[in-house]
């Protein structure tokens, strides 16, 4: 038992050095090689879920080139000793068809025994496959149930003073002449960075925001954080002593003292701050420094929710749902939540999807509950992933990018799915070369949460049979999909299938109203617009002249022929005609005004000869 403890206890070591290595915590930098070192000891030491992470290396090219071929050894090896990590990863190897054969089935059944198992990615994945019905009976009390357990753990680090990291989801299909994300990212911090630096109290504020939720690239620094707020607090900013309250009250990288926090949050609240008013508000609704006093909590949170601070809105929620100082009322509770929501508050969105999902002060709503949930298990550590992955393609490593991709596609990521999607789609790297019905799939996952970009790829994917059969009918009901949506492409393409009768009955009346919704909806379809109904109105004016003909036709036949004999043919016989014998037509039309020019010349010629003689 003794050896067994030992063992145990070097294992845990050796895997919290390794991920110290790898994930380069606590302003380190990430030493992969180290990390290679540890967890392969601690996979000597018999630690299945050392094996798996060792593998996890190898799959990415970690302080090692990548193997995938070993990294699925190493995933069946930990997997067949019941370890949660190996089985997902080797779920998401089946799923993605990533160095095995795609097998469907059998991602489903890891990824089913790794969320039983507590692994958080394979309970997010599952959550995902039961939202949506891939592959998977489509069922919401079972997504909720698999969103639960790693939604939780999200809820606990933001309830203990632990957020992650702020996570931007950019896309990787350019979009027209704009810049990339990454490089207005980069403008606005130089712009803050030497702004702060020359003692700009806003740029100081706002630079320790982008430190505090590591947010536009940034790398999340507790301590420069602080450092910037405190600058910005000496020069009397009513933002920084809020943040700096906020800091010390729950302990975030500073030793908890609520004097110093009430110190910072009553300099705040003599400016007007509201971030300071909703903090002294906290300290009363939980006696932190002050008695407890849910009145003047109360009073507090409503001067800084009129300010429109994100926390206080969510602080009277909470009132109202637990009937602290106020009597218990779950619609105001809700409305509170709802405001707090719509900017983003992962705590608001708990709230609400528990209180949807039990019908407190609103009609019980599975649907409603899940996509809460799915919104709040989304803004995990985990979700880095997408981060990393930008980086890594913008570094040249489009192959590594899109391992990561896939990783986060498969947890229900629609921003990964669609970038799957675009690796596929432009297949320049080894693992994307010639795979456009992968590139369909992931277009088809990503429009199944709404992506209307996405249902526009997947009906020129069905108009022009790339990774599929030539299916106009289903390319006409994706291009509708992505029209709804105000998508000026898809407008313009119905316009044209509706103009040649394509996939559908030709109608150029219909095909007229959708060029003009697409010009409509967007300025940069002006001028193919205005091409495309030059020629449709000649064609409709060359239409509505046959019908004319038609009638004409008619009558006189109607009129003269009994009497007569003379009949005039009907469109649908001349036309065929004609266009059986253009050439001849064209030829004859061209010698005959080539003969009325040289009848002409020749008499303007003689009439100019007879006026030369008269004089």
């Amino acid at each position: 038992v003794g050896v067994q403890n030992a063992r145990d206890k070097e294992i845990r070591e050796l895997l919290g050095k390794a991920q110290l290595f790898r994930f380069g915590l606590n302003g380190s930098r990430s030493d992969f090689g180290g990390a290679l070192e540890a967890y392969s000891a601690a996979s000597q030491l018999g630690s299945s879920e050392a094996t798996a992470l060792l593998g996890e290396m190898y799959k990415h090219g970690l302080g090692v080139q990548r193997d995938l071929a070993r990294a699925l050894g190493f995933f069946q090896q930990s997997a067949q000793e019941g370890d949660s990590t190996g089985q997902r990863n080797l779920a998401m190897l089946y799923a993605t068809g990533v160095g095995v054969e795609e097998d469907q089935a059998l991602s489903v059944l890891y990824y089913h025994f790794a969320a039983v198992g507590g692994d958080y990615l394979a309970q997010l994945a599952m959550g995902y496959r039961h939202m949506y019905g891939v592959n998977v009976p489509k069922n919401c009390q079972a997504a909720v149930e698999f969103y639960k357990p790693a939604v939780d753990v999200v809820v606990h680090d933001v309830l203990h003073f632990r957020p992650p990291p702020m996570m931007e989801r950019y896309s990787l299909a350019p979009e027209g002449s704009k810049p990339r994300p990454e490089e207005l990212d980069e403008d606005v911090v130089d712009y803050y960075q030497y702004s702060a630096a020359r003692g700009d109290a806003a740029a100081q504020v706002a630079l320790g925001q982008l430190y505090y939720f590591g947010a536009r690239g940034m790398l999340q620094s507790y301590s420069e954080a602080l450092k910037w707020y405190l600058l910005a607090a000496e020069q009397g900013d009513g933002n920084a002593m809020g943040h700096i309250g906020n800091m010390y009250v729950q302990g975030t990288h500073v030793k908890p003292s609520n004097e110093t926090a009430l110190k910072y949050f009553r300099q705040g609240v003599e400016k007007g701050n509201g971030i300071a008013i909703n903090g002294l508000g906290y300290m009363h609704m939980y006696g932190l420094g002050l008695p407890q006093s849910f009145a003047d909590a109360m009073k507090s949170f409503s001067a800084a929710a009129e300010q429109g601070n994100l926390e206080a809105r969510f602080n009277l929620g909470a009132l109202y749902v637990g009937g602290h100082g106020v009597s218990k009322d779950y619609a105001k509770a809700i409305y509170y939540f709802t405001l707090a929501a719509n900017r983003g508050h992962m705590l608001a969105l708990y709230n609400l999807a528990m209180m949807h999902l039990n019908g407190f002060g609103t009609p019980r709503s599975c649907t409603n509950a899940l996509q809460f949930l799915k919104s709040v298990g989304e803004r995990g550590s985990w979700g880095m992933r997408l981060h990393h992955a930008y980086k890594q393609y913008h570094s040249s490593q489009p192959d590594q990018a899109l391992l990561l991709y896939l990783e986060a596609a498969e947890l229900g990521y629609e921003a990964a799915q669609g970038n799957v999607a675009y690796i596929y789609d432009q297949g320049s790297t080894a693992l994307s070369m010639g795979k456009k019905h992968k590139a369909l799939a992931a277009f088809e996952n990503s429009a199944l949460q709404g992506n209307a970009a996405a249902e526009l790829k997947i009906g020129d994917y069905y108009y022009y049979g790339l990774g599929t059969a030539v299916n106009f009918r289903k390319a006409v009901s994706h291009y509708r999909a992505a029209s709804e949506a105000r998508n000026a492409q898809a407008m313009f393409n119905l316009a044209w299938m509706h103009q040649y009768g394509i996939g559908m009955v030709r109608d150029v009346h219909l095909a007229k109203r959708f060029f003009d919704m697409a010009a409509e909806t967007s300025q940069d379809a002006l001028w193919p617009v205005m091409l495309c109904r030059t020629h449709l109105q000649a064609v409709m004016g060359a239409q509505a002249l046959v019908e004319r003909i038609d009638v004409f036709s008619f009558e006189f036949t109607q009129k003269y022929g009994p009497r007569y004999g003379i009949w005039l043919p009907a469109s649908k016989e001349w036309i065929p005609w004609f266009y059986q014998h253009w050439d001849v037509i064209l030829a004859s039309v061209v010698f005959a005004n080539l003969v009325a020019v040289t009848l002409l010349r020749t008499h303007l010629y003689s009439i100019r000869v007879q006026a030369v003689r008269a004089r």
